[in-house]
């Protein structure tokens, strides 16, 4: 049994050296905030699951080749990120899905129907618009505005220039301000 306090570093290292129960403990820790990102950009909680549960396999079969002094949680993100990147584009040749990821947090009073409805009327135009997002800009998107990484972080993640985040990132609010009101016509 491994104490949940014990840092990345330490936890991999054991893994590395073939203790496979060392990896458990980064599991729980990275687990969730793994889901909340990927629940993101594909919208279903089964998929989200599966795409959580394949990056730390990939995650383990490639624990050898981990750089220690990097971030563990960049890389399982990127992992992650990949994963769901391949399963949207999977998923759009079949059919065009509504990817949801911004939520407006409206003032709509419990009660009054006409709010509701303009409130979900209005998720709705956010969500088609977001689905015809290319998917750099997306990511861009999630892990800025819902997940409140710095550009550095995201930089990291998904390895890339920090001015290159930017930029998409400014391209991103474009492209879905455009989107938007091409959807209130």
């Amino acid at each position: 049994m491994y104490n949940s306090i014990e840092s990345d570093e330490v936890l991999i290292a054991r893994v590395k050296k073939g203790d496979c129960e060392a990896f458990n403990p980064l599991v729980e820790r990275y687990k969730m905030p793994l889901y909340k990102i990927l629940y993101r950009m594909v919208r279903n909680r089964d998929d989200t699951e599966d795409l959580v549960e394949e990056a730390f396999i990939k995650a383990y079969r490639a624990i050898s080749r981990f750089d220690i002094t990097r971030s563990f949680y960049a890389w399982i993100c990127r992992i992650a990120v990949n994963n769901a990147i391949n399963y949207i584009k999977k998923e759009r040749r079949g059919q065009v899905q509504s990817i949801g990821m911004v939520e407006y947090k409206l003032t709509a009073k419990k009660g009054n129907p006409v709010a509701m409805t303009r409130e979900k009327m209005l998720k709705e135009r956010i969500n088609i618009a977001l689905a015809k997002l290319p998917d750099e800009f997306r990511m861009i998107l999630v892990l800025r505005v819902d997940e409140e990484y710095s550009y550095e972080e995201i930089s990291n993640i998904l390895k890339i220039p920090k001015g290159t985040v930017m930029s998409r990132l400014a391209r991103a609010r474009q492209k879905l301000k455009k989107l938007f009101d091409e959807l209130e016509v």
